[in-house]
C-alpha cells in the first residue's frame, strides 16, 4: 500500500475544461478593477443543467459545481494532487483510505463528518444515482464506501482495480453533497437547497437564460493551499451572464469584462496593447462520434469506414477550432499513453465512400456551438449528401443536443462531439467509445462492440506499472481505431483575453473558478 500526503507526484498534462471563460467587474473603459469592488461577473454558455455533481452533463454544469461543493482531492498550480475535503490518503489496488479534515462545515453549517462523505460517494457510486460519472471515478464494478469516524477516516472498496481514483475524485462531478442536498434530490438538482452545498460559494440567484450568482460563504475558510498563494482576495459576489459570446470582444474592450474566452478571428483586436495577457490553454477533444445501436446505419463498420473517407480532418478542424492541432486519439499528443500513429486513420476518398453511402438515411445532430452556428455537422451534411447519402440535420443549443446523446439513442446517427476531459487521461475521452454502455455501468455513448479495445481498456485501468497501462492502451486505441469506432479531430482550445484588475489560476491546467480573484 502507497501513502501519499497531500502533494502526490501525480503530474497531469495541463487540460481545462472546453468552453468560455468570461469574467467581469465593476469597470468602466479599459481600466482595470475599480477601487474596492468585491464583484467579479462573467458569462456562461448555456445555463446549468443541474446543480446536482453526480449529474452533471455540460461544462457549465462543471463550473457551477465546481463553485458551490469542495472535493476531497484538489489539484496544484502544477497538477500534482493536494489536500481538498481530505488531507492524506492511502492508495492499493482496489482500496482507497481517506483522512477527512476536521472542522470543515456545510453551507447550513453542518460538519462535513466521514460519514457526511461516505453519503454523497455512496450516492455517486449507487448505479441507481445512472451518473455518467460513477466508473470514471471507481472504476467498473460497485464500490462500496464506509466511515470510520473514530478514525476520521473513509475508505472505498472498489468493485475492481482501477488505478485513477485520485483524479476521479478530483474534478468537480466527485463534490462532496452535504445531508441537506440528498434528502432533496430535487432541490438539490435545481440548487434552491443551500444546505447541500460544501464549497465556498452558495448560489443565491438563479435565473434560466439570463444569469446566476453567486454569492461567498462568510464562515468559509477551506481555501485549498496552493504551493504559491494566490494574489488578490476571493470575491464576494459571482455574477454569470447566459448567452452573451458573440459580444465578448466588445465587451472586454469597452471594460465590461474583464477576462475572457476569444474567438480566434477577434484575436487581432487585441494585439499591440500591453494591457491585455493572453492564454491559449487546451481543454478537451473533438471527434466524430457514430451511433453504433442496432437501426443506425453506423452499426455497420463499412459504413462508418465509408464515412471516414468523406471528411477532410484538417478542414473540419479549421471549422471546429482553428488554433487546435489535430490529433490521432483522443487525447493530445503529451498525454501519457497517447497514440500519435496518423498512419491508423482513414484518408479522404470520395469515391469510396460514395459507394457505400449512396441511398443511406442518416440523421445527424449537432449543436449549435460545434463551429460557428453549428457548422461542424453542416459540414458533415453536405460530405454525406455529396456522397448520395439521405440525410436530416438537426442543430440545436448545447442542454438539448447532450440530452438527446444521452437519452433519445433512436433520434440521431452521428454528431461531431467534444470532450470535457476533467481527468486529463485517455481514458475520460476512451471509454465514451468504447467498453461498457452508458446505463450499464459504463461511460460508452455510441454503444459499440468491439471486445479487444474494451478488455484491453479494461486491463489498462487495472495495470500495475505505467508501462503495463501503455501497452494496453496501446492495444484498445488502435482496435478502436482499426474499427473506425471514432474519427479524432482535434484538440478543443481556449483563447483567453484577460485585463488588469482581476485574476483566475488553472490548477493542472483546469479553469477553476474558486481561484477567482480581485486583484489588491
Amino acid at each position: 500500500m502507497s501513502r501519499s500526503q497531500g502533494r502526490g507526484r501525480h503530474a497531469v498534462p495541463a487540460l481545462l475544461c472546453a468552453g468560455a471563460l468570461a469574467l467581469t467587474g465593476c469597470t468602466t473603459g479599459g481600466d482595470g478593477a475599480q477601487a474596492g469592488t468585491d464583484t467579479i461577473r462573467g458569462a456562461w454558455i448555456e445555463d446549468p443543467t443541474t446543480f446536482d455533481p453526480a449529474l452533471t452533463q455540460t461544462t457549465d454544469d462543471y463550473r457551477a459545481v465546481r463553485l458551490a461543493y469542495d472535493t476531497l482531492v484538489r489539484r496544484d498550480l502544477d497538477g500534482e494532487f493536494i489536500p481538498g475535503l481530505a488531507e492524506s490518503w492511502e492508495v492499493a489496488a482496489d482500496e482507497v483510505t481517506l483522512t477527512i479534515t476536521e472542522g470543515r462545515t456545510c453551507a447550513d453549517g453542518t460538519e462535513i463528518t466521514p460519514a457526511v462523505v461516505a453519503d454523497s460517494l455512496a450516492y455517486l457510486a449507487d448505479p441507481a444515482t445512472n451518473s455518467l460519472h460513477t466508473s470514471g471515478v471507481f472504476g467498473g464494478g460497485e464500490a462500496t464506501v464506509t466511515a470510520d469516524e473514530a478514525a476520521g477516516t473513509v475508505t472505498i472498496a472498489l468493485g475492481e482495480p482501477h488505478s485513477e481514483v485520485l483524479p476521479g475524485l478530483s474534478i468537480p462531478q466527485a463534490g462532496i453533497i452535504c445531508p441537506a442536498g440528498l434528502d432533496d434530490l430535487d432541490g438539490l438538482a435545481a440548487g434552491t437547497v443551500e444546505g447541500a452545498f460544501s464549497g465556498p460559494y452558495v448560489l443565491t440567484e438563479s435565473r434560466t437564460g439570463v444569469n446566476y450568482r453567486f454569492a461567498l460563504r462568510e464562515d468559509y475558510d477551506a481555501w485549498t493551499e496552493y504551493s504559491e498563494p494566490l494574489p488578490g482576495t476571493p470575491a464576494a459576489t459571482l455574477e454569470f451572464a447566459v448567452g452573451a459570446e458573440d459580444a465578448v470582444a466588445n465587451q472586454l474592450l469597452t471594460g465590461e469584462i474583464d477576462v475572457a474566452p476569444i474567438e480566434a478571428e477577434e484575436l487581432g483586436r487585441f494585439e499591440g496593447d500591453d494591457s491585455y495577457t493572453f492564454t491559449t490553454a487546451v481543454t478537451g477533444e473533438y471527434y466524430v462520434m457514430f451511433n453504433h445501436r442496432e437501426g443506425s446505419p453506423f452499426e455497420d463498420e463499412e459504413l462508418r469506414r465509408a464515412a471516414a473517407h468523406l471528411i477532410d480532418r484538417d478542414a473540419l478542424r479549421e471549422i471546429v477550432d482553428p488554433e487546435g492541432s489535430l490529433i490521432a486519439t483522443l487525447g493530445d499528443e503529451n498525454m501519457q499513453c497517447a497514440n500519435t500513429d496518423e498512419s491508423l486513420l482513414l484518408e479522404q476518398d470520395m469515391d469510396a465512400a460514395a459507394e457505400a453511402l449512396d441511398g443511406v438515411s442518416v440523421d445527424v445532430l449537432g449543436s449549435h456551438a460545434i463551429g460557428p452556428n453549428g457548422a461542424a455537422t453542416i459540414y458533415l451534411q453536405e460530405q454525406l449528401r455529396a456522397a448520395g447519402a439521405e440525410v436530416e440535420l438537426r442543430n440545436t443549443d448545447v442542454g438539448s443536443w447532450v440530452s438527446q446523446i444521452y437519452d433519445e439513442p433512436d433520434t440521431w446517427d452521428v454528431t461531431v462531439y467534444a470532450t470535457v476531459n476533467n481527468l486529463g487521461t485517455i481514458s475520460w475521452g476512451l471509454t465514451t467509445v468504447i467498453g461498457a454502455p452508458y446505463g450499464d455501468g459504463g461511460r460508452n455513448l455510441t454503444h459499440s462492440d468491439n471486445p479487444e479495445a474494451a478488455e484491453a481498456a479494461e486491463a489498462a485501468l487495472t495495470a500495475a506499472s505505467e508501462e503495463e497501462m501503455c501497452g494496453h492502451w496501446e492495444t484498445a486505441q488502435r482496435a478502436a481505431l482499426d474499427a473506425v469506432d471514432f474519427i479524432p479531430l482535434s484538440t478543443v482550445t481556449q483563447s483567453i483575453v484577460g485585463r488588469d484588475g482581476f485574476s483566475v489560476a488553472t490548477p493542472g491546467g483546469r479553469e477553476d473558478a474558486t481561484t477567482l480573484r480581485v486583484l489588491d
